[in-house]
């Protein structure tokens, strides 16, 4: 009987907020797997060393959508950093970066002709003491 080898199949991975805590820590070991990871990021060359980037804000729609079409995996790690003050303003702004990427990142799953098989999101309001 002959065994076959088969090698990992490598996946396209999306990541909103690669630029983030997780986002960095995740994009380097996917990447160590062996796939190909593609971040959407807000400033051009904010990007890990290694990721594909696609220039996005996070709340309308355009081209960048396209790096959903195809992706095995989509990963929403995006929202506004919970390292502020936690006045009004900065929770309203930790919880609407959130929402509002979520939101746009389905619309855009929605023009797909092969939307993601699988679309993780994750994301805090944790409040932190500021001491």
């Amino acid at each position: 009987m002959m065994e076959t080898l088969m090698k990992p199949m490598k996946r396209r991975i999306v990541i909103a907020g690669v630029t983030g805590f997780l986002g960095r820590y995740l994009a380097r070991y996917l990447m160590e797997g062996g796939d190909e990871v593609i971040g959407l990021v807000r400033r051009e060359g904010s990007a890990p060393v290694g990721v594909r980037e696609v220039v996005w804000d996070g709340v309308t729609l355009g081209d960048w959508g396209e790096a959903l079409d195809g992706a095995d995996v989509l990963v929403n790690l995006a929202g506004r950093s919970v390292n502020c003050r936690y006045d009004a303003r900065h929770r309203a702004e930790i919880l609407e970066s959130r929402t509002a990427s979520t939101r746009i990142l389905g619309d855009e799953i929605s023009f797909a002709k092969t939307p993601p098989r699988v679309w993780i999101n994750s994301s805090t309001l944790t409040i932190y003491r500021h001491a």
